[in-house]
C-alpha cells in the first residue's frame, strides 16, 4: 500500500511568479541570450578574417615599387619593396605585450626607391626595459635594402589626440587610418611578419582574439541564460 505522506502530486503545486523576479528575468534573459549570439557573430567574423588572411598572405608578393594604387582588396596581401629607412623618425607603439613582458612595436618610415612615397613599417616588438623613462636604443639600418612583409590596412578607430614628444623616437598609443593620413604615409602599414635582419620579434596577428574564445564566451552566456531560467522557474513554484 503506497505511503500517502510520501506521495507528492503535481496537482498540489502551481507556478505563481512574483512581480519583481519576473521583471528581473524578463530584462536579464534577453540580454544574456543576445550576448551569446553577439559572441557567435564575432567568432564568425574572426573566422572570415583568418581565412582571408590565410589566402592573401600566401599569394605572390606585390612589388610596391611598381604597383598601381593599393586598396582594401589587397589587405593582408604579401608584398615587397626596395628603398631605405628613415632612421631619424621612429615611432614606438606603446604598451605591447609579448610573453607577459611590456614593450613596444617599432614603426619606422620607409622611403621607396626613386620615389617620394613613404610607408610606415612595423618592424616588430622590443622590450621596454626596467626604466620606462629610458627609451630603448633602436639599431639603425643604413643604405638601400629590400624587405618583404604584409599590406595591412588599419581600422579608423577613434583615438584620443596623442601629445607629440619633443624627441625621437616618439611613443604613440595607436595607429589608425587618420594617423597615417595625418603624417603623409601611404594608407596602409607594411608589417614584417617573419624574422629578417632588420626586424625584431614579429608580434602582429590578423586577429588578437581567436574565434574559439568567442564561441567559448557564447557558451557561457547561453549557460547563464539556462541557469537563470531554471532558477526562476524552480523558485516560483508554490504549494497549494
Amino acid at each position: 500500500m503506497p505511503n500517502n505522506k510520501m506521495h507528492l502530486s503535481l496537482k498540489n503545486y502551481c507556478f505563481a511568479p512574483r512581480l519583481l523576479p519576473t521583471v528581473m528575468v524578463l530584462c536579464l534573459l534577453p540580454l544574456l541570450i543576445s550576448l551569446g549570439f553577439w559572441q557567435i557573430h564575432r567568432g564568425s567574423e574572426k573566422n572570415q578574417i583568418q581565412k582571408l588572411f590565410n589566402v592573401r598572405s600566401q599569394s605572390v608578393a606585390i612589388d610596391l615599387n611598381h604597383s598601381p594604387p593599393i586598396d582594401l582588396r589587397k589587405n593582408y596581401a604579401s608584398a615587397q619593396m626596395l628603398g631605405h629607412f628613415d632612421n631619424q623618425q621612429v615611432y614606438l607603439l606603446d604598451n605591447r605585450i609579448y610573453q607577459h613582458k611590456v614593450g613596444y612595436e617599432v614603426l619606422t618610415p620607409f622611403i621607396l626607391k626613386n620615389s617620394h612615397e613613404v610607408l610606415l613599417v612595423n618592424r616588430g616588438w622590443i622590450p621596454q626595459g626596467l626604466n620606462r623613462n629610458k627609451i630603448p636604443e633602436i639599431p639603425t639600418i643604413e643604405g638601400e635594402i629590400s624587405i618583404r612583409g604584409l599590406i595591412v590596412f588599419p581600422a579608423n578607430n577613434f583615438s584620443f589626440k596623442q601629445p607629440a614628444e619633443k624627441s625621437w623616437p616618439q611613443r604613440i598609443q595607436s595607429v589608425n587610418a587618420h594617423f597615417l593620413h595625418q603624417h603623409h604615409f601611404r594608407p596602409f602599414l607594411f608589417v614584417i611578419n617573419s624574422p629578417q635582419r632588420y626586424s625584431f620579434i614579429p608580434l602582429w596577428k590578423p586577429v588578437s582574439f581567436l574565434a574559439s574564445r568567442h564561441y567559448a564566451y557564447a557558451f557561457q552566456w547561453f549557460g547563464l541564460s539556462l541557469t537563470l531560467f531554471i532558477a526562476f522557474f524552480s523558485t516560483q513554484i508554490r504549494r497549494l
